[in-house]
């Protein structure tokens, strides 16, 4: 028992020394947890709580225009924000939303005359799942809202052939008018007076167009290539922390070069290998899957090299921090798989809460998810996405000049 006991002691020991296994056994399931709870919360919501939410901008001050908004809010699962025009198409064409509806005005008055009136949903083309929801959400109140005028038009039909009928007849003769060939004239207007609804749903694609709405693997494909570029992190960092422990780092400096140079050496070949992975993954994606690659395939280049550059730096970064091999194993465990839970390549970015959505743009994911959102599925080109081309190259270049910094080369 005695021995059984000190073996113990003796393991926890070594265990509590142990920093990257103590990473991998508590801080990465509970930073994973919290992350993907807080990403996912809408996805269990309560009856009642949403989960997507819609701007709505109201230019109409009639009652049927407010009737229209009570009955979106009426939906479960969505939440109604009536805000400006700008600010909505902002939110939706900033990826925060999916879609905004505009009443506009004129919207009441065109109903009590029974005058064909149109509102519009604008929509991200990168959510076809959720915009169709939506559109469908707001067809079903639209429908609610004028029925009313509907049954007005309705009755309005029925009566006229009566009325028309009766008009015509002296005063003793209309109790014997064709009340067969009057009804069949009523039931002919009133499926005419039915038949087109007065308020209908125009939607607008915000951005460009596509020949075909995106298909899972337009989601998924860039999501998860992201997330496995950055599995380069470890490689890159247990590399160097092997040679530094073989001595071999140590060596090398005996060369006629300066320390960044040291670290390009390592830098150049890994993010080769993350290009080519880029490049093997959507290549799949297209010819196996029949992925769309979108109109600009500069464009794409250009991201990935910035995200295998960004993944490379920052395999040098967690070098420079751990001291072993196991604190790498650690760090860049929980590095790589809380980076693309937040960053949107398990999660869809729109599923997220707004504080998540924002919390995202501090990873280089979520900038590179855009990116490739915006030339795969708007069918954008490299000029759409030089500002995330530019926040990925800043991430790239921040992780490269504080691992030089923080680098021991001893």
């Amino acid at each position: 028992m005695a021995a059984i006991f000190a073996s113990t002691v003796k393991e926890l020991k070594i265990l509590s020394r142990d920093r990257g296994t103590l990473i991998r056994l508590f801080l990465l399931p509970v930073m994973f947890i919290t992350v993907m709870s807080l990403a996912l919360g809408r996805m269990y919501r309560r009856p009642g709580e949403s989960m997507l939410k819609l701007p709505v901008i109201v230019e109409d001050v009639s009652a049927p225009a407010q009737e229209l908004v009570q009955a979106l809010r009426a939906v479960q699962g969505l939440e109604i924000e009536t805000v400006a025009r700008g600010e909505a198409l902002a939110r939706v064409k900033d990826g925060k939303r999916v879609a905004a509806l505009l009443v506009p005005a004129g919207f009441g008055q065109a109903l009590a005359q029974n005058s064909p009136v149109t509102v519009t949903l604008y929509l991200d083309p990168g959510q076809t799942l959720a915009t169709s929801a939506l559109g469908a959400a707001v067809r079903g109140a639209l429908a609610r809202t004028q029925g009313e005028a509907m049954r007005q038009r309705g009755v309005d039909g029925l009566l006229f052939p009566v009325e028309q009928a009766v008009a015509q007849l002296p005063p003793e003769a209309r109790a014997r008018f064709d009340l067969k060939g009057t009804r069949a004239v009523a039931l002919a207007r009133s499926r005419e007076a039915t038949a087109e609804p007065i308020a209908s749903l125009r939607t607008e694609t915000l951005g460009s167009t596509r020949d075909k709405p995106p298909g899972v693997y337009e989601q998924n494909v860039p999501g998860y290539s992201v997330m496995f570029m950055f599995f380069i992190v470890s490689y890159v960092a247990n590399s160097i922390v092997t040679e530094k422990r073989n001595g071999t780092l140590r060596r090398l400096m005996m060369a006629p070069v300066s320390k960044a140079e040291l670290l390009l050496g390592k830098v150049v070949p890994n993010f080769i290998v993350g290009l080519v992975q880029a490049g093997v993954l959507f290549t799949i994606g297209h010819f196996v899957f029949g992925m769309n690659l979108g109109h600009d395939p500069l464009g794409l280049i250009v991201i990935s090299m910035a995200v295998a550059g960004a993944a490379t730096g920052l395999g040098i970064l967690v070098a420079a921090l751990a001291r072993t091999e196991e604190q790498v194993s650690g760090l860049s465990t929980l590095l790589i798989l809380t980076l693309a839970a937040l960053g949107g390549s398990m999660v869809p970015l729109f599923v997220m809460p707004d504080f998540m959505q924002t919390a995202a743009r501090i990873t280089p994911h979520a900038w590179a998810l855009l990116a490739y959102q915006k030339l795969i599925v708007a069918g954008g080109s490299t000029r759409d996405v030089l500002p995330h081309l530019a926040v990925l190259s800043g991430f790239a270049a921040t992780f490269f000049a504080v691992a030089v910094w923080r680098f021991r080369f001893e």
